[in-house]
């Protein structure tokens, strides 16, 4: 209940942007090589929305690359046309045509072998949701587009990782070592809100000042011998625990909100800590046992993380020293202003032919 979230599988192929900063997410690899292009098809005509040393870019390949993000991130769908957002979009879809354009052959081939894969599902997931595939078709978006959408992701993210030394990996370990810190804790969660399984809607259970009561209370009784199991029981809403005594054990502190892992991170062992606040509510914790994890005992997966968190340290150099030499030039929003302008315009024409007839 109190964990971080992910995507779904082809969704998570998708380079994310959280401001203007960019954060990457890793491709799973296999498949077989089906040729897809990095560039869109039919799209190099009509007005230019931004310009930059090595090319250009048109408005309906921008628009083809929106709708294709919209359609990956729909957490973002909602603020793709404000101006600024869309803005930095541009300049993400720039530095991944700069980015895939430098991969080497042997990068472009395992890119391509990956979208294969992810293509697959993004098919599959397409016939299986006829309210996607209506989204997909209203859009004109082919699956040669979302091939390409998915290579320049890949493409991006193998050129960088191929930039990644022994040395570079070592260095992201070290400052990520926390997060695969197995932990087993016991905990009482007094919950703020619940939601609906069914309709997927939260409602208020108590407020924050209730519930903090409500873990003091039980913190109280904790500390004057209770029984974990007998209490976690009366106080917990937390349904992965609950019933086990509150007990979550081996759990990889990284998998916590960022108060609980700071919390299972820093409290003494043994310890009933205070209660600590996350935005489910409460949490009475005891710690019990921590174990540190070496590189070489981490999962393949987890190998990955450290290895895109090496990579990304290229990505901010490239966006930092490289793309300012790009001269990249964005007539986009003058485009949209003189939209807006010639609409107001239209508006104010409108209405003074109103008032004249009156």
């Amino acid at each position: 209940m109190f964990h971080s979230t992910r995507k779904s599988a082809w969704r998570r192929t998708a380079l994310l942007i959280a401001s203007a900063v960019l954060a990457m997410t890793m491709l799973a690899a296999c498949g077989g090589d089906k040729g897809h292009s990095l560039s869109f098809k039919d799209v190099s005509d009509g007005e230019v929305v931004a310009t930059y040393k090595d090319g250009q870019v048109t408005q309906a390949e921008l628009d083809k690359y929106l709708g294709l993000y919209a359609l990956s991130q729909p957490a973002y769908a909602s603020i793709i046309e404000v101006p600024e957002f869309k803005k930095v979009l541009l300049e993400q879809y720039v530095s991944y045509k700069l980015l895939g354009a430098r991969a080497s052959e042997d990068a472009l081939k395992a890119a391509r072998e990956q979208v294969d894969e992810q293509l697959k599902l993004y098919q599959d997931f397409k016939k299986n949701d006829e309210t996607f595939a209506a989204e997909v078709e209203e859009k004109g978006i082919t699956d040669a587009d979302m091939a390409t959408f998915l290579l320049l992701n890949a493409a991006t993210i193998e050129h960088l990782n191929a930039q990644v030394t022994d040395e570079d990996i070592n260095k992201s370990f070290e400052t990520m070592k926390n997060d695969f810190t197995l932990v087993t804790a016991r905990h009482i969660l007094v919950a703020t809100s619940e939601r609906d399984p069914a309709t997927q809607e939260s409602k208020e259970l108590r407020t924050l000042d209730e519930a903090l009561a409500l873990a003091k209370e039980a913190k109280a009784k904790l500390e004057a011998g209770g029984d974990w199991t007998a209490i976690a029981k009366e106080y917990s809403d937390d349904p992965g625990s609950k019933e086990k005594g509150g007990l979550y054990e081996k759990q990889a502190a990284g998998g916590w909100v960022e108060a609980f892992k700071k919390a299972a991170l820093e409290q003494e062992i043994g310890a009933i800590g205070e209660p600590v606040e996350t935005e489910y509510g409460y949490h009475v914790i005891q710690v019990e046992k921590r174990e540190e994890t070496t590189y070489d005992a981490l999962s393949d997966e987890n190998k990955e993380q450290v290895k895109s968190a090496a990579a990304y340290s290229y990505l901010e150099k490239f966006m930092t020293e490289d793309m300012p030499k790009q001269e990249l030039t964005i007539t986009l929003h003058e485009a949209e202003a003189e939209e807006e302008g010639a609409g107001d315009a239209a508006a104010g024409d409108a209405a003074a032919g109103d008032e004249k007839k009156e």
